[in-house]
């Protein structure tokens, strides 16, 4: 992500530790657990990142809210970073780079009998260098706020890059689902603008059909999600079309 290099990222709503296994083995570069709109049992977050570890693919968790406690439960349980949605302005990008690393740079509280430290049988020196040198941390820009300070949050140091959240931020500018809205267009041309200048901060894009991959890439996305639920139901949908005609 530093580097700037394309990745594939998948989005994972529903409980299944062998779709991210699958991720894995198909070559996707990492796993977005979705705990903001699915199920954000503890427990089954660690098991999906200990999936994603036994197929070699990081996971990382979009949290509920701007939350430090539920960014430690992720991190401890062993996720490569974490995604914030909802973020607005500078202040709500570093409250998110904060939660997400140990003092000084954070507030993260430090145990190391969790996951992410190995169940106590690596040192406390190893896991601090490398919760400092890997962990990552994505913020949404998805309503009116984000767009009018798109340019403090992608410089805000600790951020590895922002995802347009298509969504929301649509229904923050009162135009739900229309996609090709002027007003939409322009605040994501917006944010893309941006993201693209600031230093060290990817764009992250969400990518509704393959096709458009390389548009993205033109605009200059370095980091592809692809939604799982899509990709099934387009999939599903099309078996059963064409079986009934």
């Amino acid at each position: 992500m530093a580097g700037g290099d394309p990745l594939l990222g998948l989005i994972l709503k529903v409980p299944a530790h062998s779709a991210v296994e699958l991720a894995g083995h198909l070559g996707f570069d990492f796993v977005l657990l979705d705990t903001e709109h699915a199920p954000a049992e503890t427990v089954e977050v660690e098991h999906h990142v200990r999936a994603g570890e036994a197929a070699g693919i990081p996971v990382l968790v979009r949290l509920a809210g701007n939350d430090p406690a539920a960014a430690l439960h992720a991190l401890d349980a062993g996720a490569a970073g974490i995604v914030v949605p909802h973020v607005s302005d500078a202040a709500d990008a570093e409250a998110a780079v904060r939660a997400a690393h140990y003092p000084p740079r954070g507030i993260r509280s430090l145990a190391v009998s969790t996951r992410a430290g190995r169940h106590g049988t690596r040192t406390l020196e190893e896991h601090l260098a490398e919760a400092a040198r890997e962990t990552v941390v994505v913020v949404q820009a998805e309503d009116r706020d984000s767009v009018r300070n798109c340019d403090a949050i992608a410089a805000t140091d600790g951020v590895d890059a922002v995802w347009i959240g298509p969504t929301d931020l649509s229904l923050s500018l009162g135009v739900p689902g229309n996609f090709g809205h002027a007003d939409y267009r322009a605040a994501v041309d917006r944010i893309v603008e941006a993201v693209v200048s600031a230093p060290q901060c990817a764009l992250c894009a969400l990518v509704d059909q393959p096709g458009k991959a390389g548009e993205w890439r033109e605009r200059g996305a370095s980091v592809l999600l692809f939604n799982f639920n899509t990709v099934v139901v387009d999939g599903l949908r099309a078996i059963v079309s064409s079986v009934r005609r």
